[in-house]
């Protein structure tokens, strides 16, 4: 619980230090992109690891972990953002 407040947090500094409106969908796309290529990584060491049919599953469940995971972290940050450029619009 403290680790998606601490990106909130960070996101609001984020987007009241950053002049001008961040594009949050790219930002998102960028996050699931690094949360596949994270699983990829790890779920290949896992399949040269582990014998057979587990490696292959393994992997899958890899790819799917680290996107939910970078998700996790990515969406506080830019809703936190949002806020920030609310604060810079205010302030």
């Amino acid at each position: 619980m403290l680790l998606p407040t601490l990106f909130f947090i960070l996101g609001v500094v984020y987007g009241f230090l950053h002049p001008g409106k961040e594009n949050r969908i790219e930002m998102l796309k960028k996050a699931i992109g690094i949360g596949v290529l994270l699983g990829i990584v790890f779920g290949f060491v896992a399949m040269f690891l582990l014998p057979g049919i587990l490696g292959v599953f393994v992997m899958g469940v890899s790819v799917i972990a680290f996107v939910i995971a970078v998700l996790m972290v990515a969406i506080p940050f830019i809703v936190g953002t949002i806020f920030g450029d609310l604060l810079e619009h205010i302030l």
